[in-house]
């Protein structure tokens, strides 16, 4: 093969991956923009996640716990009640809001009026929380949810490190105040920007997408699971464990550019990265644990723990997030994304920061021994459910495009003129993938003699007689790579018919 030849294929492969920076549009930038400022903003200067002893002189920690509770409460109550094509509107106001809250607690002394304040402003931040996620499940291409969860929190490890590193107890209350407010007004300038034909441009788009099933409902679950157990229970081992000491902590943001940095990788390497993080996520978080319960008799455990711990919670969140924006768009779903804000805000982030406030409170090494076994076989058990729940998840339409720059729906279009139902559309896009008769049976839940009938009903309907002439007629979805068995579709080629 010539070099040029070999050159051209290369290149057409990385425009094809997710980290191809040339996916980016130049009108979603204030979208991109405000996620990463605004979204590192939030977790930096008010959740609980974030609190550490450099940071409690300028908030305290059951200030933070109470503004990050009323946040993820506001976040999904109004995802409930927010309409897509409201964002710009909601945007706007809600960044008044906040500017307005957050002021009054600035310039009041009063104690009543500054938890009024913090109410109001916790709850506005729900609303611009909604607003900016519209735009990044619906309007943003892959490449750009990709880099904009991966930018936030990269911003955030290297805030935290910094802040650790070299303010300390300089920190103060009004200096502080300052600066949040500054990069605040920074972050929220993007909403003057949003357009509402943003959304309007990509309707055809996402008028076409695949209808969703109900197993995809399962990334719900790892989600919550995400939530809980990295930033609540994890977070509040490593409080109690790490006591006040800062290097902990440093450590601890140290494992999260790791995470960052291994996240970037492993999705420029590997097309299906999700199912390589989302193992990693839960193993490192397992292992981190179990060292947690040897650090009396081996004190440098103490800091694999908490880098372990970084590496998981970070990755987690990214990856959460970034599925959570990938199905959200593929089926247009706003049912699903409510659902996902729901039980990431209420069922995994409050009752996260309340267990983690719970067993920070105890401050007892014993119990964080007993807590880190006991969270450690809770993971494991999710470790041992992975190979199920990955075959589960794999045969998803969604899981073809998470590593691509877009979302692709023409895959419906190409079977639409030939009127196909659902399940014999399903059936022909897993023998195009490689699979066998028996093998579309095991994955989609049906008899076999069922299968059998939907692939001679869709023959039929498509004029052909062998899956080699499914092949030829529909040659445009092997070439594109898509297909999970590529590489088995031209083993079975030569198959005639089923």
């Amino acid at each position: 093969m010539p070099s040029s030849t070999k050159k051209r294929g290369t290149d057409d492969k990385c425009l094809e991956n997710v980290v191809n920076v040339r996916a980016i549009r130049r009108t979603n930038i204030p979208y991109i923009y405000i996620w990463i400022v605004y979204y590192a903003w939030v977790i930096l200067f008010t959740t609980w996640w974030t609190a550490s002893p450099v940071t409690e002189n300028v908030l305290s920690t059951g200030v933070r716990s109470m503004l990050h509770s009323i946040n993820l409460l506001s976040s999904a109550i109004f995802v409930l009640i927010i309409r897509k094509e409201w964002f710009v509107k909601t945007a706007r106001i809600g960044a008044v809001l906040i500017i307005a809250g957050m002021s009054l607690f600035m310039l009041t002394s009063s104690s009543s009026l500054q938890l009024l304040s913090l109410t109001v402003f916790g709850i506005t931040l729900g609303i611009v929380n909604i607003s900016i996620l519209i735009p990044f499940v619906f309007v943003m291409n892959n490449t750009e949810k990709f880099y904009s969860v991966l930018g936030s929190n990269l911003l955030i490890n290297l805030a935290m490190l910094i802040e650790l590193l070299y303010f300390e107890e300089k920190l103060t209350g009004h200096g502080i105040y300052i600066i949040s407010f500054s990069i605040l007004l920074l972050a929220l300038v993007a909403t003057i920007f949003f357009k509402k034909s943003s959304l309007v441009n990509y309707s055809k788009e996402l008028s076409n997408a695949p209808e969703i099933t109900s197993r995809i409902y399962l990334t719900l679950l790892n989600n919550c699971a995400i939530a809980i157990l990295c930033k609540g229970i994890g977070k509040g081992i490593l409080n109690i464990t790490a006591h006040n000491q800062v290097e902990i902590h440093l450590w601890y943001y140290v494992g999260g550019l790791i995470g960052c940095i291994l996240y970037f990788a492993l999705n420029a390497l590997y097309r299906r990265a999700f199912i390589w993080l989302n193992n990693i996520t839960f193993s490192t978080i397992a292992m981190g644990l179990i060292c947690n319960a040897f650090v009396d008799e081996i004190p440098q455990m103490l800091v694999v723990f908490a880098i372990l711990l970084g590496i998981g919670g970070t990755i987690g969140m990214i990856n959460m997030y970034y599925i959570l924006a990938v199905v959200g768009k593929k089926y247009n779903s706003m049912t699903y994304v409510k659902l996902s804000i729901f039980l990431i805000g209420v069922c995994g982030g409050i009752s996260g920061v309340v267990i983690g406030n719970i067993i920070s409170s105890i401050d007892t090494s014993q119990f964080s021994i007993i807590a880190s076994i006991i969270a450690s076989a809770f993971l494991l058990i999710f470790l041992i459910l992975s190979p199920s729940l990955v075959r589960a998840q794999q045969y998803n339409d969604w899981v073809k495009d998470a590593g691509r720059p877009e979302i692709d729906n023409r895959q419906k279009d190409m079977f639409a003129e030939y009127h196909l139902s659902k399940r014999e559309i399903e059936v022909c896009k897993l023998l195009l993938e490689g699979y066998t008769l028996r093998q579309v049976s095991g994955i989609l839940s049906i008899a076999y003699s069922t299968v059998n009938t939907y692939c001679t009903s869709a023959y039929r309907k498509l004029n052909i007689n062998s899956r080699a002439e499914l092949i030829i007629l529909f040659k445009e979805y092997i070439v594109s790579g898509d297909a999970p068995a590529s590489k088995a579709v031209g083993k079975n080629h030569a198959i005639s018919k089923q």
